[in-house]
């Protein structure tokens, strides 16, 4: 049995068995919890990419989010419901052993989400909500017309992540309006794609990918400022660990890229980001 095979029957077990567990949690949750809301959170985050034995891209972020969140209208198997949209900007310094550096490359970053989210226990005080859902997240790298300290072109590239978060999430209210929440959360990687792009002497190619996964968990400090607002104070970290990559055929030969005789491979990564939310929600 192929190594994809195995990986495509992984995913379709771990989605069953999330499944089986959101029925479970319908039989016996209720929701105290009613309403709708929406947030938006400038954030601040220090972003590392890394491909190891190869190179480095790591640098600051600036960002905003917005979320609209519907509560406890009990859609179907779930009674919470929620949509995430999250973009950032800035700037890394590439570092490589064979090319050299580049400094202040600019990157940028885009990602949404939909989660579906059921109650598991609500006493009040205390809710905890498990989540799945659907999430996209492209992640562009434009160093085209840049030179390495070594002399190496730039280029374009553009990562695109298709992937199910898998999560759970813990409220607890206290006196004076201040709450705490923490969330923990798997994200089972579907599909991804990188598109290199003013790759010379290559033309654009992109690479498949398959086999990955990425973790998250935060923790969120609130507290009720008037009658219908929260602000909120996130700290966040995010990780991505992505697998080789399927080979892109292609015909010239370089000495800049890693690549057997058959084709091109985006080697195995990972990426981490730390940083923090200030958010205003109501």
């Amino acid at each position: 049995m192929g190594k994809r095979v195995k990986t495509t029957i992984f995913k379709a077990l771990v989605c069953v068995v999330c499944l089986h567990f959101f029925v479970l949690g319908t039989l016996r949750a209720s929701s105290t919890v009613q309403g709708n809301s929406f947030e938006i959170a400038p954030s601040l985050s220090h972003f590392t990419y890394k491909e190891p034995g190869y190179m480095q891209n790591s640098g600051v972020m600036y960002g905003v989010s917005v979320a609209y969140s519907l509560r406890g209208h009990n859609y179907g198997l779930f009674d919470v419901l929620r949509t995430e949209a999250d973009a950032a900007w800035g700037s890394v310094d590439y570092t490589s052993l064979r090319t050299g550096t580049m400094q202040g490359v600019p990157d940028s970053k885009f990602e949404t989400r939909v989660l579906f989210g059921q109650n598991l226990f609500d006493n009040g005080s205390v809710v905890m909500v498990q989540y799945l859902g659907f999430g996209y997240r492209r992640l562009t790298d434009n160093s085209y017309g840049m030179t390495s300290t070594t002399g190496s072109r730039g280029y374009d590239r553009q990562s695109n992540y298709y992937y199910s978060p898998i999560g759970v999430e813990i409220s607890s209210s206290f006196k004076d309006g201040w709450s705490l929440d923490g969330s923990f959360e798997y994200d089972l990687f579907w599909y991804g794609t990188q598109v290199n792009s003013h790759y010379t002497p290559l033309p654009t190619f992109t690479n498949h990918q398959s086999v990955g996964y990425g973790l998250r968990a935060s923790v969120k400090v609130t507290k009720k400022i008037g009658n219908a607002s929260l602000l909120s104070f996130e700290p966040f970290f995010r990780y991505w660990n992505i697998n080789d990559s399927e080979l892109a055929r292609y015909k010239a030969t370089s000495e800049l890229v890693v690549h057997d005789s058959s084709g091109i491979i985006e080697p195995q990564n990972n990426s981490k980001e730390y940083g923090i939310k200030v958010g205003l929600e109501f």
